[in-house]
């Protein structure tokens, strides 16, 4: 039904979307993201300017699990249909924060760019009925986006990184290396062979994280310098 939809959609190719907008006026697009257990969304101008964002994280929802007489930690990990009922409970008030921090109205939007995989389908499914009804009332193109590519493109937004580059991608469900030759041309040249590294600490007992707390983990990823990753910046 999803790709049925999708079909009936203005759509825009991930790599050559900025023929399908409007060159009459700034180009600003609202991005949706429910591929796993966040629910975000940003507004974003054509110079990369964030206007506008919000996020609703479900990660203690999925720690702790009510067993109708006590609550118990799990020992990590997400869980699927509980991800997809939470972003159906928060993904308007998301969208719509994002909208309200921007400044802007859903009718001066450019396109609506959402994830379409990888991820949870049912996950995915909240984010893709949110975007389908939303362009009923707007006459907006949809940008459907990959969000490991995504993910590999956000450093553009920070660093004049030009064409090939090459990107190690590590994340909740994903470990791969690639060379990104465009925006929507990469090569994949190799990827994990069973889990990804933050999948695998998903399962570690909330008792033993303290060695390496996931959230540690991100510190450093945020403030470690190129200079000191061989061959810089990946």
């Amino acid at each position: 039904m999803l790709r049925a939809r999708l079909r009936t959609w203005r759509l825009c190719r991930f790599g050559s979307h900025v023929h399908c907008l409007s060159s009459r006026r700034p180009r600003v697009v609202l991005g949706i993201e429910s591929s796993c257990d966040d629910t975000g969304a940003a507004v974003v101008d054509e110079h990369g300017r964030v206007l506008g964002e919000a996020l609703h994280s479900q990660k203690e929802e999925h720690l702790r699990v009510t067993d109708g007489l006590s609550s118990r930690f799990r020992t990590g990990g997400i869980i699927p249909h509980v991800a997809q009922a939470l972003h159906r409970q928060h993904i308007a008030r998301i969208v719509q924060e994002a909208l309200e921090k921007s400044g802007l109205r859903a009718s001066a939007l450019s396109a609506v760019a959402t994830t379409v995989k990888p991820g949870l389908a049912l996950s995915l499914s909240v984010g893709l009925e949110f975007t389908g009804t939303l362009l009923q009332s707007l006459p907006t193109p949809f940008i459907p986006v990959h969000h490991m590519e995504a993910h590999a493109l956000t450093v553009r937004m920070v660093h004049p990184l030009p064409f090939p580059f090459l990107v190690l991608l590590v994340s909740g469900g994903h470990a791969l290396l690639a060379l990104a030759r465009g925006v929507s041309d990469f090569l994949l040249l190799g990827q994990a062979l069973d889990e990804a590294p933050g999948d695998t600490l998903d399962k570690v007992r909330p008792s033993e994280r303290a060695a390496a707390p996931p959230a540690a983990l991100e510190l450093t990823a945020v403030t470690l310098s190129p200079d000191r990753l061989p061959g810089g910046c990946l």
